[in-house]
């Protein structure tokens, strides 16, 4: 199992903060997030009691690649939505 996320302006610390440590400690063993904000997806892996312990960002433009209990599991972000307030 795996959980995914897309970041809105209203729960930035829910996702990055309570999500976190709420999935990690139900064992669930990836957690994406999309940000549109940022331009870039987190992935966390390895859960523990107080959230998880690896953690890769990577930005907008790359596929993301994670491992599941089904194979592997591709997102190309090039063509993800990206906030243009937030482009540089």
């Amino acid at each position: 199992m795996q959980a995914v996320q897309v970041v809105s302006p209203g729960s930035v610390r829910n996702d990055y903060e309570v999500k976190d440590r709420a999935y990690a400690r139900r064992g669930i063993p990836h957690f994406l997030i999309f940000d549109p904000y940022k331009a870039q997806c987190t992935t966390l892996w390895n859960p523990g009691p107080d959230g998880y312990r690896g953690r890769d960002v990577i930005p907008y433009g790359g596929t993301v690649l994670v491992e599941s209990g089904i194979g592997k599991l591709s997102v190309d972000t090039a063509g993800l939505p990206v906030d243009p307030s937030s482009a540089s």
